[in-house]
């Protein structure tokens, strides 16, 4: 039977595991697998691919919790959604990274606070009494900011995950949410963010050694596996003094000129 599966292993907050069976997207269709949740859609990481019409398996991360979630293959002339499942998660707030490790329990305070980036240059002229303003065709995601408590087990892991330098996905409980549970919430269930501000310090529990938490983070999109990007620029090729005919006597082709540390090649 065609369709799309959809697997939740055991364990808290579990990586999902996303099937689309053989025989369900034609072989040469150019498909795209999403997730939905609450009116919330994401795109399933390694999704958008050329059918081969073979078997193709996924696992999601970046799932939300505690809510239904179904999936859905796209493709021209065709769309198969599988039946709902949700992603458990006994918890409070959760952080994880984006492969589902690193989890972190933690309590999240506030009132979602978000600051969107609008990339507007002003630019003054001399004889008229309003600027020129010049607008990005696209406006950016922005940052959010959170306080967050932890106890002793929440802080060890989020000293962790914080050290490691990685993208973090915030996740909101719904089954903890009042208004999720009247349908009346909108913060986001999912928050893929860049922390570029991190603090905490000891409350005055006197019953455990609990820590609040400063955070606040760029929102981000999570690169998809398979995506070339490019590790060097012209201005670091052109910094090792070599002439196009010693470049082309290399024998490389464009990717794998691209693939090249130029910054790191010695002379």
């Amino acid at each position: 039977m065609s369709g799309v599966v959809v697997v939740v292993p055991t364990g808290p907050a579990p990586v999902l595991q996303v099937t689309v069976t053989a025989g369900t997207v034609p072989a040469g269709a150019r498909m795209v697998v999403r997730g939905r949740a609450r009116g919330y859609s994401w795109p399933v990481r390694c999704g958008s691919a050329t059918s081969t019409g073979e078997q193709l398996v996924l696992t999601d991360a970046l799932a939300p919790v505690n809510v239904p979630v179904s999936y859905e293959v796209a493709w021209d002339g065709g769309l198969v959604v599988s039946t709902p499942v949700v992603r458990p998660w006994a918890g409070r707030s959760l952080m994880t990274d984006t492969l589902g490790g690193s989890q972190v329990d933690l309590v999240w305070q506030g009132d979602d606070p978000r600051t969107s980036d609008q990339r507007v240059t002003l630019h003054t002229v001399v004889g008229r009494t309003t600027p020129v303003a010049v607008l990005a065709p696209v406006m950016g995601a922005g940052t959010v900011s959170l306080t967050a408590r932890t106890d002793p087990a929440g802080t060890t892991a989020l000293v962790a995950l914080v050290a490691r330098g990685v993208p973090v996905a915030l996740l909101h409980n719904p089954r903890l949410c009042y208004q999720c549970r009247r349908g009346a919430c909108d913060v986001p269930l999912v928050t893929v963010v860049v922390l570029t501000d991190v603090s905490r310090a000891r409350t005055t529990r006197a019953d455990a050694a609990e820590r609040a938490w400063s955070l606040k983070g760029t929102v981000v999109a999570v690169p998809e596996q398979g995506l070339l990007v490019a590790v060097s620029s012209w201005d670091d090729l052109d910094a090792r003094g070599l002439t196009w005919d010693q470049v082309e006597a290399m024998g490389l082709t464009w990717d794998e000129l691209d693939r090249v540390l130029w910054g790191e090649v010695g002379p």
